[in-house]
């Protein structure tokens, strides 16, 4: 139960208002270079911190699965929501592929670390 209320109200709630702030004030505007780190550091943060979470509060598998690994995975992309993709313009696609599928990437590989650790 306080996996549920944990996952829900920081990774939903904190985690995605944080994500849109990070994008909006850094990752879109910084050189691509330091977009690619910021948004590749914003998924390694995700990771580590679901990792934590399932971690310290021994989920079931369903839970883990649902509420943990795919939750972290909505929260580690952290442009998702904030524009229409129809709205971008062609020469700034590049850059909101960068910020979409490397922290995504970042999350997995952290997941995936981390998981033989638990």
């Amino acid at each position: 139960m306080w996996f549920v209320l944990a996952a829900l109200i920081f990774f939903i709630v904190v985690g995605r208002m944080l994500g849109w702030w990070v994008s909006r004030v850094f990752l879109y505007s910084a050189p691509m270079f330091l977009s690619f780190l910021g948004a590749t550091a914003w998924g390694i943060a995700v990771g580590i911190a679901m990792s934590g979470l399932i971690g310290w509060l021994h989920p079931g598998t369903a839970l883990r699965w649902i509420m943990g690994f795919a939750l972290g995975a909505y929260v580690a992309v952290p442009n998702y929501g904030l524009f229409r993709e129809d709205t971008i313009p062609a020469e700034d696609m590049d850059r909101h592929r960068v910020i979409s599928i490397c922290p995504l990437l970042a999350y997995v590989v952290i997941q995936l670390m981390t998981g033989y650790m638990r």
